[in-house]
């Protein structure tokens, strides 16, 4: 299973780097859509969908997130970007914390899926700049899943949620979080696409805001791990698909990345909304 991973993310991780660095615009537009139609594909079979509609739930999904990213004004994209942070913020530790199951109709969950995927794709667009900001800030889930799984096998004892995902601990959550917060303040802001959300004179100040933005987004990484692990849970599947060979579906790989991305488009778009 490892030698798997390893081949697959050795094939896949210059695929995705020669597109967020090379492709032009309109290319890279089309390249989020296409990874938004098999995540809504994976999507589909995750909550119970069927029947005709489902099959043309992962295209309708690629054509909804192309006419947002074409069409939508700066004022509807920063709405549904908002509404995403609060979501992640304020409405998922609930969700985590009751369990909710999603709707037994399945064809009712495609508006929950366009929910999560949807914003998760426009901030792709949003934050993608040179190629630089983009992987900087997807490089915090990244830090924090890598951290968070070491720290939970050296030290890992206190469960952190036992009934939805039994192989994660507080101490991974720690380990995860403090890693985070040394990447954010190490990082050149300019590269992390953010540089206004620190305004204050001292540096002890601006520090400290950022060691704040980044427990923040380590917490939204957690949640976006965990409530895909519900889901999965609730379904009774492990991987939301095998598109990925070792790594199990795009889903499996991207379920933090739903719930940073967002959020980081969302305090990056607050400092440049037109008056």
């Amino acid at each position: 299973m490892l030698k798997t991973r390893v081949l697959t993310t050795l094939l896949l991780l210059p695929l995705v780097l020669a597109a967020l660095f090379l492709l032009p615009p309109m290319a890279w537009t089309l390249f989020c859509a296409l990874l938004m139609g098999l995540a809504a594909w994976e999507w589909k079979n995750l909550v119970g969908m069927h029947g005709r509609f489902a099959m043309c739930y992962p295209l309708l999904t690629a054509v909804l997130f192309l006419l947002c990213s074409r069409f939508a004004s700066i004022y509807f994209i920063y709405g549904l970007l908002l509404a995403s942070l609060i979501f992640w913020l304020f409405l998922v530790p609930f969700w985590l914390k009751f369990k909710w199951p999603l709707n037994s109709v399945g064809n009712l969950n495609a508006f929950s899926g366009w929910a999560l995927l949807i914003p998760a794709g426009l901030s792709m667009i949003v934050l993608r700049g040179n190629g630089w900001p983009l992987l900087c800030v997807m490089a915090i889930a990244w830090v924090a899943d890598s951290f968070a799984y070491f720290s939970g096998k050296k030290f890992g004892k206190k469960k952190l949620a036992p009934n939805i995902s039994p192989g994660k601990s507080w101490e991974g959550v720690y380990g995860g979080a403090l890693a985070v917060v040394c990447y954010c303040l190490l990082i050149p802001k300019p590269f992390l696409l953010l540089p206004s959300i620190v305004v204050l004179q001292s540096q002890t100040a601006q520090m400290f805001v950022w060691a704040i933005f980044a427990l923040v987004l380590t917490a939204a990484s957690v949640m976006g791990d965990l409530l895909e692990s519900l889901l999965k849970r609730q379904r009774g599947i492990k991987d939301s698909s095998h598109l990925l060979p070792g790594h199990g579906g795009i889903l499996d790989r991207v379920d933090s990345l739903l719930a940073i991305l967002p959020i980081s488009a969302a305090i990056y778009l607050l400092h440049l909304m037109p008056l």
